[in-house]
């Protein structure tokens, strides 16, 4: 029986990191359809001895598991853990037509007994481009249970194994893409922040500490990201800025490095060197000779 909701047997990123592992595998419970009924609900229950899955093929629902309110479309898929207390309602105007599957016997490596997906995902899962495979693996489910032909179960359970392999395909696809987009807004706070105060003297400790960052994590990710590390983005903002002054106004180098956060010219004229290959006072005889404003005639 099950005997709580918490679903890890080890960690999030154990979960995630592991492929998938059937300790015991699944055996179909029941199968059923629900045909179209504008009228169709059914109340709040749940299951404590097994799992269940519903395949939304055409319509629309609402349901409401643990206490959270879901609208389900055609494509979407619906998982329920065992012991989660659900309810379900077809929408009249658009009347449920669906496939559902009863699960015992489920024992998924990283996750409790008779849980199909972690305790702590969103329990619905949105059509994806593996949706129409599972509803082809829930029809034959159907009219395998239904026919009760030679070996049917030996099918049903590899079409249940199958469907579930494909949800946790799913799942992990869609943590990969969370996971990126994740990346991708903290790269660009960094970013941002950078952009902002590159003319403070700011250490990497400075931006770890302003976007509430770890250090390391902060540099891993932006690295990865943007493919160059936070502190020589940092530098490259700098020099780049410090190239736009020497050749478009008279300061001199001094008064450059010090707008650019260096307290120290020589540290920043050597800096400049090694990032473009000559002194700031070289790259502006270089290259502000071919550099020619063209007068305003407003100004005139």
């Amino acid at each position: 029986m099950f005997m709580e909701s918490t679903n890890y047997t080890g960690s999030s990123k154990e979960y995630w990191n592991t492929p998938l592992k059937f300790k015991k595998s699944p055996i179909l419970a029941y199968a059923g359809q629900v045909e179209g009924n504008p009228n169709w609900n059914f109340p709040s229950h749940k299951h404590d001895d097994l799992s269940e899955i519903i395949y939304i093929c055409e319509g629309e629902g609402t349901f409401i598991i643990n206490n959270k309110s879901y609208t389900a479309k055609e494509g979407d898929i619906l998982v329920y853990n065992a012991g989660i207390i659900h309810e379900e309602y077809s929408n009249p105007a658009n009347p449920l037509v669906t496939f559902f599957c009863g699960i015992s016997n489920l024992a998924i490596d990283q996750l409790k007994e008779l849980c199909i997906i972690p305790y702590e995902l969103e329990p619905i899962i949105r059509k994806n481009e593996y949706s129409s495979s599972i509803k082809s693996f829930f029809t034959q489910i159907f009219e395998e249970s239904s026919l009760k032909a030679a070996g049917y179960e030996i099918i049903c359970q590899g079409l249940l194994t199958s469907s579930i392999a494909l949800i946790h395909r799913v799942l992990k696809l869609q943590n990969i893409t969370s996971e990126t987009e994740e990346s991708n807004s903290i790269a660009h706070r960094i970013k941002e922040f950078i952009d902002k105060n590159y003319k403070k003297n700011i250490k990497l400790e400075d931006i770890a500490e302003a976007l509430f960052i770890n250090k390391y994590y902060l540099s891993h990710v932006f690295k990865e990201q943007m493919k160059i590390s936070p502190i020589n983005y940092l530098i490259n903002r700098r020099i780049g800025e410090a190239k736009n002054l020497l050749v478009s106004t008279e300061l001199k180098v001094g008064e450059i490095a010090r707008i650019m956060g260096y307290d120290n010219p020589n540290y920043f004229t050597l800096l400049f060197k090694k990032m473009t290959g000559e002194t700031p006072k070289q790259f502006k005889e270089n290259h502000k000779k071919n550099l020619f404003y063209h007068k305003n005639p407003n100004n005139s």
